[in-house]
Parts: structure tokens; sequence; C-alpha cells
């Protein structure tokens, strides 16, 4: 059974073990029999090792942080059937969409990420390379056609190679997974963040602007008003984080690629596709607009954290 097939790879009694969700990882809550600690445990396959060492060390990295941190590590075997196990701290909460916070909660949760993120930069920055030029291409070439036409034209306007484009001195370490079902609140204040083997480099802004979609694209058909309050609050991130125009518009620009190339996937353009992605286009122009207005709104000596 798994719970007796774990406990005999930690070396100790559980109280109650139950599965979380997870696309890439078995993910456990559990309660350790002896004095009742809840942790987390993330099993990640033996195969991607190297992304297991990734993991450790940053979550080394940015301990002190509200990021998840390791528990009694070195004192259990690291692999459980094929999978490599690491036991990290338990975060209570919920996880909520950036409308479900106030003002004032929101602009202490973009507080907490500047500290992670002034963290994150101290890492050792062995990181995926960034293909966004490469995919940019890809796309253009799958737009084509009368269904590709529209988006063709989009691509080429809004996202130029230019604007896409990351510049390299200016390149850090990023979360790279940072939506809302990885970080937690308790009555609107933030508890911790998890899910870090994702980290790479990109701007900062990448993490927030991914926030922001992530929310707005989980929103039911019939909940789209709530897409006003969800760019209010990314308006208020513009102002409050110290990211220039440029980083913005990179990120909403390079972010608008990839959905494009995960939705077509290397096939030609279909008609639903077309028509999905011009849904969603819509919303990452709004995104583009706010950073512009916002910017001119406030001028050079905009506030900041």
């Amino acid at each position: 059974d798994l719970k007796a097939e774990l406990e005999s790879a930690l070396g100790f009694s559980l109280r109650s073990l139950s599965r979380l969700d997870g696309a890439s990882a078995l993910n456990f809550k559990a309660v350790r029999e002896p004095d009742g600690l809840a942790f987390a445990v993330k099993c990640l396959p033996v195969e991607r090792h190297g992304i297991f060492e990734h993991l450790v060390r940053h979550l080394d990295e940015t301990k002190g942080t509200k990021a998840v941190f390791r528990l009694f590590a070195e004192e259990c075997p690291r692999t459980f059937r094929s999978y490599n196990v690491i036991c990290l701290s338990w975060c209570d909460g919920e996880r909520l969409f950036p409308d479900q916070l106030t003002p004032e909660q929101f602009a202490d949760f973009l507080k907490e990420y500047l500290t992670f993120s002034a963290a994150m930069q101290k890492s050792t920055r062995v990181l995926p390379a960034d293909p966004i030029a490469d995919w940019r291409t890809e796309a253009l070439a799958a737009c084509c056609g009368f269904r590709g036409r529209w988006l063709h034209r989009l691509i080429e306007r809004e996202l130029p190679a230019d604007v896409v484009a990351y510049r390299q001195d200016r390149l850090g370490v990023i979360h790279g997974d940072f939506h809302h079902g990885n970080f937690l609140f308790v009555d609107g204040r933030l508890t911790g963040f998890f899910d870090l083997e994702e980290f790479c480099e990109g701007y900062p802004a990448d993490d927030i602007v991914r926030y922001i979609v992530c929310a707005a694209e989980h929103l039911k058909w019939y909940e789209q008003w709530r897409k006003r309050e969800i760019l209010k609050r990314f308006s208020e991130a513009v102002d409050q984080l110290p990211y220039p125009e440029d980083e913005w518009q990179t990120a909403i620009g390079g972010l608008l690629i990839r959905k494009i190339i995960k939705k077509i996937g290397g096939r030609r353009l279909g008609l639903f596709q077309m028509l999905n992605l011009l849904f969603r286009a819509r919303f990452y122009l709004a995104l583009k607009c706010v950073v512009r207005l916002s910017r001119h709104r406030r001028g050079v000596g905009s506030r900041r954290f």
C-alpha cells in the first residue's frame, strides 16, 4: 500500500496521508505520527534528477522568505519507488485570484514577491535557455492562410522581435510557474510560495503577468466582469513594482507567444483554435494598454516600494 511504502521510505509512521494535485510530480500532504507535524511530500521521477537537484538548491537559497523550505531532508532515504523524495514545510491557506484581494492585501502580496525575487537572484544561475525568438518564428509560420491572417498581423504589429526579445543584461531568476495554485493566503495574507522546480531565467514581470493571465483564464464564461477587477490589480502592480514599461511589454508578449505555440502545437491553425486565440488575445492586448496608460498617467515619478 502507498502509505506503508512511503512510511518505509521516510523512516517513521504517518497519522494521515492525502494526495495533492500536480501535473509533473506526486504531491502529498502528510501528518507525522510522533508529533503531529504537518508537512508536504514532493516526489519527482528519478529521470528528472537534475530538476530535483535544481529544486533542492533553490529551496536552500530562498530560505528566510515565504517560500517553503526543506524538513529533515537528510534523515530519510531519498527515493521511493522510482521517485526522488523531498519533505517540505506545509503552508496553510487558500488559493485566491487577484480580484479576491483588497488593494491593500494585493500591495502586501507584491512586497512579499519583491523579497522572494531578491532571494532568488542569489541563486546559482544554471537555468534553461530562453527560446522565445524561435517560438515567435514558429508561431508566424503556423499562422498562415486565411484563418491565420489576423493572428499573423497581430504578432507582427503587437509582438515584433525587438519587443518579445529579452535583454541578456536584465535577465534574472524567476519562479517560472507563478499561477494562483502555487501560493496560498489566510485572510488575504500570503502564507507561502511553493512548487519551485520550474525556476528559470526571465524578467520578474513575467511572474506577475502569469498570475494575472492565469487568473483571468480560469474564470467561467459568466464571470467575465471579474476581468475588469483583475485588470485593476494589474494596473496597481505596474504602478507599484519597479519594472520599466518595456519589461512589462516583453513579459506580456512572451506569454502570448507561448500561448499561441501551446494552442497550435506544431499544426496548422484550425478554426476553433483561431477563435480561441482571438478571444484570449483581447485580454493580452488589454494588459498592454494598461501598461501604457499606467505609465503615462503616473509619469516618471511613479510610487514604488
